[in-house]
């Protein structure tokens, strides 16, 4: 009897309308994905963020060292003076030289230091005419070795302006001698002098590359004045140097 009633009961349950099946109550839940659901970690700091490259010498040093090369015409004058008795002579000669030195990178351009060694070329500044050519004052081995300060002011990207000058000392051999139609000579004294030497000037720079710049500029040399023979010398220079100069000259 017991069987019976409960087959009824179960029966009366199956029939029911109330009853919803799992697969007709929507889309079934897989309880079984829920330990595996990690939590999501906050983006990073970093993305989205754009680093620039940065080239190894402008992160560890504002320096370049450099060697220039100079040449240029010297618009040079050398005064005499003994006793109450004084004149000035004056020749165009050739100078030339080089320096090496290191340039300090500055906000608007450098800061450049150096070592400048020049030469110019025999000297000869008339004196009086005679029937056959002119005497006059000659000067050879004239050579100057300077310390130098220049400041360089960038306009644009390739020009700008630099000033600045140098101190030190220079020298020649100084002698007497005639030149003509049918060439000339000279008599040196023996032994050459040298005294202190200061110069200053400007100009103007162009860049042509990275490494590589050409200036235009002009100085002022003196050489102070010094006595030969019971005589105070006294040379001095207006000179326009054209001037490479190369940085980083041993880079490949």
């Amino acid at each position: 009897m017991n069987i019976l009633w409960l087959c009824i009961a179960l029966g009366s349950l199956i029939s029911c309308p109330t009853f919803a099946r799992a697969e007709d109550s929507g889309t079934e839940i897989d309880l079984s994905t829920f330990g595996e659901i990690e939590p999501k970690e906050p983006p990073s700091v970093w993305e989205g963020t754009h680093l620039e490259e940065v080239s190894l010498r402008d992160a560890v040093t504002n320096r370049r060292p450099y060697i220039s090369l100079m040449l240029g015409p010297s618009f040079a004058g050398l005064g005499v003076s003994e006793g109450v008795n004084s004149f000035n002579t004056h020749d165009t000669i050739l100078a030339a030289g080089g320096a090496i030195g290191m340039a300090f990178e500055r906000r608007n351009g450098q800061l450049r230091i150096e070592t400048e060694g020049m030469g110019r070329n025999t000297y000869f500044g008339p004196v009086m005419s005679v029937p056959d050519g002119t005497i006059g004052l000659i000067t050879a081995s004239n050579w100057s070795v300077m310390e130098n300060i220049w400041r360089d002011v960038m306009f644009t990207d390739r020009f700008g302006i630099y000033g600045g000058g140098g101190i030190g000392g220079g020298g020649y051999r100084v002698g007497v001698g005639a030149r003509g139609p049918s060439g000339g000579g000279a008599i040196y004294v023996p032994q050459a002098s040298s005294a202190f030497a200061w110069q200053a000037g400007g100009g103007l720079i162009y860049t042509v590359t990275d490494r590589l710049t050409f200036d235009v500029g002009y100085r002022y040399f003196s050489v102070s004045q010094f006595v030969v023979e019971n005589a105070g010398l006294n040379f001095a220079a207006s000179e326009l140097m054209f001037t490479l100069r190369l940085y980083e000259p041993f880079r490949r």
